[in-house]
């Protein structure tokens, strides 16, 4: 079961980098002109991937907080009404370290999503990113 529970995770994982790199994908089409002014503004193409990188982990981190918050949630609620009725003094037990590395897992995992949209992005001269309409 508990394979079961991690497959599902993985795929999870996977819909979530998808997820993210068409977001980002997305943003550095939309945002093409402004990523020109600042570049044109003195930002170097490094600081620019540094940038959508932190965008990136800052977006994954907040998903992965929200969604471990709602699990939690859920979870308490699932021992409260199945498990205290029929074992005395159960409660809920969380794996803090377990919760620490999928979150740090998320984060590196947002910088790989994070890396052919940069790369994108980085690749636009200023002049031709500003004439863009």
């Amino acid at each position: 079961m508990t394979g079961g529970v991690v497959g599902l995770l993985a795929i999870a994982v996977v819909i979530a980098l998808v997820g993210i790199a068409n977001t980002l994908g997305l943003s550095v089409l939309e945002r093409g002109r402004e990523h020109a002014l600042l570049r044109a503004l003195g930002l170097t193409r490094r600081q620019l991937r540094t940038m959508l990188g932190a965008e990136a982990v800052l977006l994954s981190a907040v998903a992965t907080l929200l969604g471990t918050g709602l699990g939690v949630v859920f979870a308490w609620a699932g021992v409260r009404a199945l498990v205290e009725p029929a074992i005395e003094g159960a409660g809920v037990v969380l794996p803090w370290e377990q919760l620490a590395v999928v979150l740090l897992v998320s984060g590196i995992a947002a910088l790989l999503a994070a890396v052919l949209p940069a790369r994108r992005a980085a690749r636009v001269a200023p002049a031709a990113g500003l004439a863009l309409e």
